[in-house]
């Protein structure tokens, strides 16, 4: 392709103008509409945390998404980008067979926090007590936020990624051989 062709050739419209739901999300919350991309099909869009449960509500009373997959936090440390934790939200309109993504980043790299999406969404009950554990990322307005899956009095939060893997003692259980099985050899 020539240069000439090049400069002809229309820049492709971005997702947020032709994406019917994310077109009518940015009229919904304005300013906490702070882009999306698409990746491989999987529609992103980016939202400030105060326009979080606003987004939420109007995707799922009024576009129909009424099943959260999954709440996932994530620590961008490594990452170009300006925040330290962000929280992904895997909606999914079952009417539809649509999906969406909405990700939101922290406001605060230290005590990274995010509102608690369980009065919409009771599924994110344990996916937000996830994301805490294992990566500290309070949820306000959570009904019990609390550790799940590290060990009680652990320090710490193992997926972030500055945690020192080396400075936790691995502990071993030991049990009996099950009668019928076979004993392990030394």
């Amino acid at each position: 392709m020539s240069e000439e062709e090049r400069e002809q050739v229309e820049p492709e419209e971005p997702i947020e103008k032709k994406d019917p739901d994310l077109v009518l999300l940015q009229a919904k919350i304005g300013g906490g509409f702070l882009g999306a991309t698409e990746h491989r099909g999987q529609i992103s869009a980016q939202i400030a945390p105060g326009a979080l449960l606003d987004a939420a509500r109007f995707l799922r009373d009024e576009r129909g998404y009424k099943l959260l997959s999954f709440v996932c936090g994530v620590d961008c440390l490594e990452l170009p980008v300006s925040y330290r934790f962000k929280v992904t939200y895997s909606l999914l309109n079952p009417e539809r067979s649509r999906r969406l993504r909405l990700e939101a980043p922290c406001a605060d790299d230290l005590e990274p926090a995010m509102p608690s999406v369980c009065g919409i969404w009771p599924g994110a009950r344990l996916h937000e007590s996830e994301a805490y554990d294992l990566l500290g990322i309070t949820f306000e307005g959570h009904p019990e936020l609390e550790r799940i899956l590290t060990p009680e009095g652990f320090e710490g939060h193992p997926h972030r990624k500055d945690f020192d893997i080396s400075a936790e003692p691995v502990a071993f259980t030991f049990r009996d051989t099950p009668a019928g099985k076979p004993k392990a050899a030394e």
